[in-house]
């Protein structure tokens, strides 16, 4: 009896190693994803501040075929689209309002509205669809978050992410947490060698918003399914874990329960956190009680085959 136990215990922790390590498997091929899959987009964004560095003026027309040359729906999965705010001293405001509604935008203006020292407008978001247009003439500048996003991305030349925002993009019909991507673009052939420089040469940013469920949707791609069984996946904005950082969660109707496995992991882009938990599913963890069961009914005689 006791050598039964002995070699039930080593066969019990020897399937449990088993399981544990497809679940680490599986963690790190979502997190590995997901970094992968931002950078790519950076590099997106790479392409169009390379746009605006190679000429003395953009146009929309040229904007929107360079966004439609890179067949985001098909190659970049996820990213709600590419567009450009651009910077508005209060001096310039009622100019560029003029200039904007001149384009065939009557009711064109800067949103919200108020006085401010600077402005900033989304002039470019492509592809134009009806969602993107909800974010047309918005200042993002005027709201903390991402505020704090695109002066970074300003002051030290890199690609920035914000918090945790609600998209101008989204309805009151299955709203989804967002947030976006920047880089700066400085005017033609000026210096922005110094952090001075770059404040006093910026145009604006280019941009990308994204919304959460379908980033993730994008990055798993023919996994989700699979994965949404098997796995619950949460991605918190910042360190924390509470309600109010909640960025995505692929079983938000799953009761709280017992996991056998769960691990908590961070992820580190542009300076800026995400904390990822993943925790194993009943379907999972079916695994450890098959294999249990297995081990039982096998006739104490098994031991002849070690």
């Amino acid at each position: 009896m006791a050598l039964t136990y002995v070699l039930h215990d080593q066969v019990w922790k020897s399937v449990r190693q088993t399981v544990r390590g497809e679940f680490e498997f599986r963690v790190n091929e979502i997190v590995e994803n997901i970094e992968r899959r931002l950078h790519n987009y950076e590099q997106v964004l790479s392409g169009a501040v390379g746009l605006f560095a190679a000429s003395q003026s953009v146009e929309r027309a040229g904007f929107a075929e360079y966004v439609r040359t890179l067949r985001l729906e098909g190659k970049y999965p996820g990213i709600q689209g590419v567009g450009f705010s651009r910077l508005i001293p209060a001096p310039q405001k009622a100019s560029h309002v003029a200039a904007i509604r001149a384009e065939g935008f009557p009711g064109y203006d800067i949103r919200p509205g108020g006085q401010r020292d600077v402005y900033t407008s989304i002039v470019y978001l492509e592809p134009f669809n009806w969602r993107n247009q909800r974010a047309f003439g918005f200042d993002m500048y005027s709201e903390p978050v991402r505020r704090k996003a695109m002066a970074q991305a300003r002051d030290e030349e890199m690609t920035t992410i914000s918090g945790k925002v609600r998209l101008l993009q989204e309805t009151d019909q299955s709203p989804q947490a967002g947030f976006l991507m920047y880089l700066p673009v400085f005017r033609f052939n000026a210096p922005h060698g110094t952090p001075d420089e770059r404040r006093t040469n910026l145009v604006g940013w280019v941009y990308a918003p994204f919304r959460m469920n379908d980033l993730m949707a994008g990055i798993l791609g023919k996994h989700f399914g699979e994965i949404n069984a098997s796995l619950d996946l949460e991605i918190y904005d910042g360190n924390e874990t509470g309600k109010s950082q909640l960025m995505f969660d692929s079983n938000d109707q799953a009761a709280p329960r017992d996991a056998a496995f769960h691990t908590l992991r961070t992820i580190d882009l542009f300076d800026h956190r995400w904390t990822v938990s993943i925790r194993s599913l009943p379907v999972f963890d079916a695994q450890l009680r098959s294999s249990e069961a297995d081990i039982c009914l096998v006739p104490p005689g098994y031991k002849h085959v070690f």
